[in-house]
Parts: structure tokens; C-alpha cells; sequence
């Protein structure tokens, strides 16, 4: 019957086929014609619906060219897949080559030792990011650490000479949230969520935030290692992942989130002991960080940040690691550079 209804629909749409009558729609249902092909290919059909062979034929015209717009139409119109270029040509290649580029609804995870620079590439991305987005598309930076630093996304403006004017537009388009503990995080997420969802259909700007870098998740999480606290900190990660997922898949927000590394060794800090983490260059999917198995599972694609090999003497130079993948290749790496202009 979805058939049928669709095969009427249709006539409907064509000049001549307005005159095809529900008796008619009956007619073709007893002989089971129910779609455009079965309607195009019955033979006699004009002396079955009473209709005179010229008229038939018109009908049939107007539907099959009706029929072949539509499918162009569709072709022509059919989404494709947005990508994000990082503006970082080694990154770019690197994603591409392991099946994910930076896209809408993406959740990706990156981990390094501390001093690593880890924000430094933040700030490259969120500068890049709305310098490559030509429709007013914004980047939200959320500040666990108290490293943003504006003066330094204007030093790296100025490298690529753009006008003032064009470097306030830029500045203007990355939204900066100080968040130093878990529930103001937590907090700033879900009022963004709210605002999405009571915005839609109007013009605030709310809905122009395409991008969210979160420098970092475990500075805020660190709190909630020891052992008394350690079923509040599973409830804040729980709220946390429902609270991303839902604004990557309805609203299409990409996410970033830094996150500190540590070893195995070190896993007894968790137990309430209050001396400090030391970080080491131990960098593995199962214990990357500070937020247990559980997180393991929320990110889409884990990069590793890390110092090169003692042979290689260029302070500057740093690999990135592809840690995990769940869209593509497991493995890949590229070379990044530390410059005045970002990470490049």
C-alpha cells in the first residue's frame, strides 16, 4: 500500500496524471499495479482504466520525467560528508590517511605529558579553525588549566598578516569558559546544551559553536582520584559523556579534549596518597590517563603528543601518535613543528 500511495502521489504531481480518479487508483489496484515501473510497463492499461491511448501515454511521459528530476534532483542535493581542514597540512594528511578527518560529532581525546604542548596545539587548532570557516562558525575553549592566553592566538594571527580588522573578527570567534573544577565543566556543558535546544529557529549566535577544545579534562578530574571520591568522579564522567554525545550527534559540535598522561607506577596516587604525579613518556591506550577505563571507550580517536627521540636535537619538533581509532587505521604518526606561527 506505501507502493500505491506513492504511485498516487506521484500522478498527482504530473499535469495529466491530476485526471487519474481514486476509481482509477482502484482499478490499478486490482491489477496490482502499485509502483511507477509496474504503471510504465502494463500493457493495454488505457483500455483498462478507460482512458484514451494518447492520454496514457502522456501520463506516462510526464511521470517517468517527473521520476528522473527527482532522482537528479537527489543526486545533485545529497549531502556529503563535511571535513574540517586542522590547517596543519602534516595533521591533515595524517587524518586522512587513517579514515578521520575532523568532522562534525567527532569526539577525539589528545594526551601527553605535561610541557608537551599539548595547549599550544589547541591554540593553533582554535586559530586555524576559524580562519579556514568562512560562515561566522566559532570554536568554544574551555579552560580547565588557566593556560588560555589571548595574546598568544594575536601573535599567531599576526604571523599569517591579516588586517586588525580580520584579527578581531577571528578573536571575536573563539569563545573562551574558565572551568578549574569538574562540576563548573560539567555546568557550562549543559547550560550550552539548554541553549541549543531553546535556540533553534532563532539567530543567536549560540548555534554558530562548531568546535569545542577542553584544555584540559584531567586538571579538573584530578580531585576525584582518591578513593573516597571515586564513585562521584564515575558520576561525573557518566554526566559528562551523555552531556558531549548528545551535543556532537543533535547539534554536530566537534570535540578535542586534552588530557594528561601518566604510568602504571603511578596509579597509587589514586589511593588518596597527596604526592604529586610525576609524568613519564609511558604512553599506552590502556593507561593513558587520568580517567580510568571507563573514558577509554568515549573518544572516537586518541592522538598522543610526545617529545621525539633523544637522537633528534631540535627542541621544537614533537610526533604525534595515533594511540586508537574506532572509525579507521589504529596506527600512523606525524611530525609537528613548534613555531611564533602555532603548531605547523
Amino acid at each position: 500500500m506505501e507502493d500505491h500511495g506513492d504511485l498516487q502521489s506521484l500522478l498527482l504531481a504530473t499535469k495529466t496524471g491530476k485526471e487519474i480518479s481514486e476509481y482509477h487508483i482502484k482499478l490499478l489496484q486490482k491489477q496490482n499495479i502499485r509502483t511507477v515501473e509496474e504503471f510504465v510497463n502494463a500493457n493495454k492499461l488505457h483500455t483498462k482504466l478507460a482512458l484514451s491511448n494518447d492520454k496514457m501515454e502522456e501520463i506516462k511521459r510526464e511521470l517517468l520525467d517527473l521520476c528522473v528530476r527527482r532522482i537528479k534532483f537527489k543526486k545533485i542535493y545529497q549531502c556529503e560528508p563535511v571535513s574540517y581542514s586542522t590547517g596543519i597540512e602534516e595533521l591533515d594528511n595524517l587524518l586522512d590517511a587513517i579514515g578521520q578527518p575532523l568532522r562534525p560529532g567527532r569526539v577525539w581525546e589528545l594526551v601527553g605529558e605535561n610541557d608537551v604542548g599539548k595547549t599550544e596545539l589547541l591554540h593553533t587548532l582554535a586559530v586555524n579553525f576559524v580562519c579556514k570557516q568562512d560562515d561566522n562558525q566559532q570554536v568554544l575553549f574551555m579552560d580547565t588549566n588557566l593556560d588560555f592566553d589571548s595574546e598568544r592566538l594575536d601573535e599567531i594571527l599576526r604571523k599569517k598578516k591579516l588586517t586588525d580588522e580580520a584579527i578581531d573578527n577571528y578573536l571575536d570567534r573563539i569563545c573562551v569558559v574558565k572551568a578549574c573544577m569538574a562540576e563548573a565543566l560539567l555546568s557550562a556543558l549543559q547550560d550550552l546544551l539548554g541553549r541549543l535546544k531553546s535556540s533553534k529557529g532563532s539567530s543567536e549566535r549560540v548555534s554558530d559553536i562548531k568546535l569545542i577544545l577542553i584544555d584540559s579534562l584531567s586538571a579538573c578530574y584530578i580531585l576525584y582520584r582518591s578513593s573516597y571520591d571515586l564513585n562521584k568522579g564515575r558520576s561525573f564522567l557518566t554526566e559528562l559523556t551523555v552531556v558531549i554525545r548528545k551535543l556532537a550527534v543533535e547539534h554536530g559540535i566537534a570535540f578535542i579534549i586534552g588530557n594528561t598522561t601518566f604510568s602504571l607506577d603511578e596509579e597509587s596516587a589514586a589511593d588518596g596518597d597527596e604526592e604529586e604525579l610525576s609524568h613519564t613518556e609511558a604512553v599506552n591506550p590502556e593507561d593513558c590517563n587520568y580517567l580510568g577505563d571507563y573514558w577509554s571507550s568515549v573518544c572516537t580517536l586518541i592522538l598522543s603528543l610526545e617529545l621525539p627521540e633523544d637522537s633528534i636535537q631540535e627542541n621544537n619538533l614533537r610526533v604525534l601518535k595515533v594511540l586508537s581509532n574506532s572509525c579507521g587505521i589504529g596506527e600512523g604518526s606525524c611530525w609537528l613543528r613548534l613555531t611564533d606561527a602555532g603548531i605547523i
